[in-house]
């Protein structure tokens, strides 16, 4: 026996101790559903109310490969529509970084607690020995944080969208005493909180405080069961409807319709175009635009007006869902192919382009010239 399964075993035995993991070893019960929970214990969860029913999300267009074959990730007609509920978690807790919620009886939510990649017993919170300190709040929060919610696409699509959960099913006039997010640390988030309202001093987050309980924790399930990206159209209708409306045009700089998403300096998945292709994309009307550099009013603003957004795979281009008729072109790297956008897209009915260059991110970063010329000659 090697030492990772030793250590897991010691675990597993040590879910067995007194005592529950605000003070040591891992949760003591295995992880269930919310629904699950709710129907076999009413002290764990004594209220679950349902908002979204299960559906199926219809794809209106067709992925339109440019320049390389069809990839069959992107050929999906159709997708589930994950169910909705709010729960009321009395003396619930969250942990973070990776996020979990925990019931008064020490065991995890498992669908509003994700650990990627790995099974419900494999979580961050099961591999541990210790849990950080346990702070008590008095009064409600509302979950918003989820893994991954720190960065701008599950922000937007996983954790806003649970603002409207519990709208849903509380009234639009009911607020909780906190909510809980993964940071504050990102413009992003303060800005989109504070847009809704929402007092910062009021929002609690996990990277400051990462474990926490309440008298009453409410948790709206995920919009998409484990982060999949299938995103469904009410989120789309939700964030429309609460930013679309701020009409913030008059912050935007000038830029064209036409826009080349710049991840040059990102850390992953980015795509390096040379100074002659920078010229080819401006002599053809793009403007090339690092959206990091933008405030979220000003990301707003600018897909509001674009009619095309093109550049390699990543988090700006969650913006469409403030795009009117925008056209998308995504650029992938052959070992890492994500269709979430294609699917946000057709939630406004867009049309949507691709390539997938023909080498890893690994192997060379910079677009071959010829590759690049089919790409603008497509639009020229």
């Amino acid at each position: 026996m090697n030492l990772k399964d030793l250590r897991r075993q010691i675990l597993r035995w040590a879910m067995g101790w007194p005592g529950d993991s605000t003070s040591w070893g891992p949760p003591r019960l295995p992880p269930a559903k919310m629904v699950e929970v709710a129907r076999e214990s009413k002290t764990e969860i004594p209220e679950l109310i349902p908002v979204h029913p299960a559906g199926k999300i219809f794809r209106k267009k067709p992925a339109i490969p440019i320049g390389c074959p069809a990839h069959p990730a992107f050929d999906i007609p159709v997708a589930p529509q994950t169910p909705t509920y709010l729960a009321q978690v009395p003396g619930g807790r969250v942990v973070g970084p990776t996020v979990a919620v925990l019931t008064s009886a020490d065991r995890i939510l498992s669908d509003v607690s994700l650990d990627w990649g790995r099974p419900g017993m494999e979580h961050f919170a099961y591999r541990r020995f210790r849990l950080p300190r346990c702070q008590d709040f008095k009064g409600s929060a509302l979950v918003l944080a989820c893994t991954g919610s720190d960065t701008y696409f599950h922000w937007l699509t996983d954790a806003l969208p649970r603002l409207e959960i519990a709208a849903r099913a509380r009234g639009e006039g009911w607020r909780p005493d906190y909510w809980v997010v993964n940071t504050l640390d990102r413009p992003f988030i303060r800005e989109s909180l504070s847009i809704l309202n929402i007092p910062l001093k009021k929002v609690i987050p996990l990277d400051r405080n990462p474990h926490i309980r309440f008298d009453d924790l409410w948790v709206p399930s995920l919009p998409c069961e484990s982060s999949s990206g299938d995103s469904p159209p009410w989120i789309v209708e939700y964030l429309q409807r609460s930013f679309n409306t701020l009409k913030p045009s008059i912050f935007l700089p000038r830029f064209s319709n036409y826009i080349w998403i710049d991840r040059s300096k990102s850390k992953s998945r980015k795509v390096v175009i040379t100074t002659p292709q920078k010229g080819q994309l401006c002599a053809n009307g793009f403007s090339l635009i690092e959206l990091t550099e933008l405030t979220f009013l000003r990301q707003i603003a600018l897909f509001q007006n674009t009619k095309l957004a093109l550049g390699p795979h990543g988090a700006g281009f969650s913006n469409l869902i403030f795009s009117k008729s925008a056209g998308i072109f995504e650029l992938f790297f052959k070992d890492y192919i994500n269709p979430c956008y294609y699917a946000l897209s057709q939630n406004m009915d867009l049309d949507y382009f691709y390539h997938i260059l023909p080498y890893s991110e690994l192997e060379r970063t910079e677009i071959d010239s010829d590759i690049f010329e089919v790409i603008l000659k497509r639009f020229k």
